[in-house]
């Protein structure tokens, strides 16, 4: 497939689940899936709240968005950043993953998860 195909195809399916995700209100939809984890464990993962703050984002309410997930909220920008600079660099250019930034990044997330489910405040400010 070509790179512009893809491009093409990459873009309908983000701008469908975008639509989707703008006029489907996820705190009323009985057939968007919960959190397992949370159900099993009564506990946050690092998950919990991205479709509802997607849903917030959407419609231009960050602080919203903020309270349900903030590490998607804040890291969403960063990510999207990275994907066009996939999509437009030349071939040859070279990784921008070392290692030590996977381990920095899955470090951060870990923390992240850990620290959403102390319930003594500022940390409850993580909760969903």
């Amino acid at each position: 497939m070509t790179k512009p195909a893809q491009i093409v195809i990459a873009l309908a399916a983000v701008a469908a689940a975008a639509a989707m995700m703008f006029w489907v209100d996820p705190s009323r939809a009985w057939f968007l899936p919960t959190c397992t984890f949370h159900k099993l464990t009564g506990l946050y993962c690092p998950g919990c709240g991205m479709t509802r703050a997607t849903h917030h984002l959407l419609h231009g309410h960050l602080l919203a968005a903020l309270r349900c997930n903030a590490l998607f909220t804040l890291a969403l920008p960063c990510v999207a950043a990275y994907g066009i600079w996939r999509w437009t660099k030349p071939p040859q250019s070279p990784p921008i993953w070392k290692p030590i930034y996977l381990w920095l990044l899955l470090g951060g997330i870990a923390v992240f998860a850990v620290v959403r489910n102390i319930p003594v405040y500022p940390f409850t400010l993580l909760v969903p």
